[in-house]
């Protein structure tokens, strides 16, 4: 019997060994990962990384992505990996998790840098470009049928600067996102603050699980603004309206899909 006890441990640990070794390459090209197109896979399923992946909007490139499987995530039915990788000139990091049975996605600890200036190819304004640097840290995020459920995390921007035909130093902008019931259905609210800039930026966007948003952002010279600032929010006509105070107040909708 101690000698089919030591056999046993010995093929479990071969096998451990195995599987933990067995190249990714190997195994991808048998997956279905579409609608995301991965290329130049290397190391094992359990360590590994891929030069880049292709989700369907070409702007939203990945490379260099690298994952550590989280095993003990097996145990409550999802497989999970921490991950890193470099997207829009910037990097992140987090733990990703998907539901075995659903396919549902939560995204856990994240964080994720990039210059603001590629900000321009989401919020395409004909007379702004955009300076300084976006940190995000999402502290969970869920993905129920490809839709989101909740999100909870903070984005700031940090040297915020617009330029082009708007100028202006917007020191540093704080974007605070929690789920949040709007007309008695699930919802977010995202809450815009800024702080030591040439304007004073505050205000809300709402959004419903299916990406549809409302935003009322408010924006308003501060003593330290330039007459050129002042006139230059002027000659933005339709989409901001001035206000009593000498606010000027943007309100718009849409669907985040549709920026993507």
């Amino acid at each position: 019997m101690r000698v089919v006890g030591y056999l046993f441990l010995f093929l479990i640990a071969f096998a451990v060994t195995v599987v933990w070794k067995f190249p990714a390459a190997g195994v991808l090209p048998h997956v279905s990962t579409h609608p995301v197109a991965v290329a130049g896979v290397s190391g094992s399923i359990w360590n590994g990384s891929a030069q880049q992946v292709q989700p369907p909007n070409p702007a939203l490139l990945a490379k260099n992505v690298n994952w550590r499987f989280k095993p003990a995530a097996l145990m409550s039915g999802a497989t999970a990996a921490n991950l890193d990788f470099e997207v829009l000139g910037g990097s992140g990091n987090g733990d990703v998790s998907r539901n075995i049975t659903n396919g549902d996605v939560t995204v856990t600890d994240g964080t994720f840098r990039m210059p603001a200036v590629n900000l321009g190819q989401f919020l395409p304004l004909p007379i702004v470009d955009f300076g300084g640097n976006l940190i995000a840290d999402i502290e969970t995020l869920q993905l129920e049928n490809n839709l989101l459920k909740t999100t909870r995390g903070t984005v700031v921007w940090r040297n915020a600067e617009v330029t082009g035909g708007l100028q202006a130093a917007l020191g540093q902008v704080v974007l605070d996102v929690e789920p949040q019931p709007v007309d008695g259905k699930p919802a977010h609210i995202a809450t815009l603050s800024s702080k030591d800039g040439d304007l004073e930026l505050n205000g809300e966007v709402q959004i419903d699980l299916n990406g549809n948003y409302r935003a009322d952002i408010r924006l308003k010279p501060t003593a330290t603004a330039n007459q050129g600032l002042t006139g230059a929010l002027g000659s933005l006509g339709p989409i901001a309206k001035r206000e009593s105070d000498g606010s000027y107040r943007i309100r718009n909708n849409g669907n985040i899909r549709n920026l993507m």
